[in-house]
């Protein structure tokens, strides 16, 4: 049996996916747009979503806040309650290029959110 540790990121061409909890039965996915921040090699380094409680409800961040420090070198948080902007960045490093893109949450049947998910197209 594998235990998994969270917050899980599985990046691939095009797509990323970051998992905060396990994906339970009857989770429902809540589209989102958000920025995806890029590093100088491509990957990810971090993520914006701008009305994020506003589009997926109240108690959005809770298994975030447990699984993801607001501080460290590490992947980490913050959420400004008044603008409803939320910021995960997963990488340490500046961003050198950003990307706006449709997403979706993965949230519970409580509304908290297990997941993110992000897909954009790949320049050639």
């Amino acid at each position: 049996m594998t235990i998994m540790r969270y917050p899980h990121v599985c990046q691939e061409e095009g797509s990323l996916k970051v998992e905060f909890g396990p994906e339970m039965p009857g989770a429902n996915r809540q589209p989102l747009w958000m920025v995806l921040d890029f590093g100088s090699s491509g990957e990810v380094v971090g993520v914006e979503v701008i009305k994020l409680v506003f589009d997926t409800g109240k108690r959005a961040l809770e298994i975030v806040s447990q699984t993801v420090p607001t501080a460290g070198d590490g992947p980490r948080y913050a959420y400004d309650e008044e603008s409803d902007c939320f910021a995960l960045h997963l990488k340490p490093g500046p961003s050198l290029d950003q990307k706006g893109v449709d997403g979706s949450a993965v949230c519970d049947e409580k509304g908290r959110i297990t997941a993110l998910n992000a897909t954009w197209e790949v320049s050639p």
